[in-house]
């Protein structure tokens, strides 16, 4: 990744902002996953929890360590001036910025472009484009919210986003953590994104998430 060669070093990190654009059930769900994980960790590990900037504070100085994005792979102009909005209030020189992607289709083409789009606006504002995850599982995955972490539903995708937690708590790259940790680099494109698909077929997966969405609003 170019981001090893601008100095991508691990940094412990203070506070960040987590960021859902546009609101939805399933980016709520990636981004309680990721922030559950990092504080299960840190309960584990004895080290000090990052703070979660308050996203609804009117302070136009709040800066963040890091920034996670949780978005879906098919943004609009709206959706992009948004983004980019979010990046100019949180973050600051040297911000690490993360991404936790999800996409529309099991195709990765269209995660793969937004995640190049990403990585040039941090450019812009001098961030640290530090990488992400790329759910290629269609919607309705925030039913599997109540599903077991490791269970055959959910492990792929528990798999990747501990990638993103072992970054995160590293301050620095997904391909770098891995590189750190002894783990698969490999599974890292150029554009520092892991991508993951669900373990069973496709029309299985669908008739499942299908499922539960409805089991989910029935117990509503």
């Amino acid at each position: 990744m170019e981001t090893t060669a601008r100095g991508d070093v691990p940094k412990t990190l203070q506070t960040i902002a987590y960021i859902s654009i546009p609101d939805s059930a399933d980016l709520e769900f990636l981004l309680w996953d990721l922030q559950d994980a990092i504080a299960a960790y840190a309960r584990l590990s004895g080290t000090a929890l990052p703070r979660p900037v308050d996203l609804k504070a009117n302070d136009a100085g709040s800066v963040a360590d890091g920034i996670v994005l949780a978005i879906e792979d098919v943004a609009d102009d709206e959706t992009l001036t948004a983004i980019e909005q979010a990046l100019e209030r949180f973050g600051g020189t040297g911000t690490r910025v993360y991404a936790a992607i999800r996409a529309a289709q099991e195709s990765t083409e269209q995660a793969r472009g937004t995640a190049v789009r990403l990585h040039k606006a941090c450019e812009r504002h001098d961030q640290l484009w530090c990488g992400g995850v790329a759910i290629c599982a269609g919607s309705g995955i925030a039913a599997l919210r109540h599903s077991p972490r490791m269970g055959l539903l959910r492990r792929p995708l528990s798999e990747a986003m501990d990638k993103l937690v072992g970054a995160v708590r590293m301050g620095c790259s997904i391909e770098h953590a891995q590189l750190l940790g002894g783990g698969n680099a490999g599974s890292v494109d150029a554009d520092g994104m892991v991508r993951v698909k669900p373990a069973l077929p496709a029309p299985i997966w669908h008739a499942i998430m299908k499922r539960l969405s409805t089991r989910a609003q029935s117990d509503i």
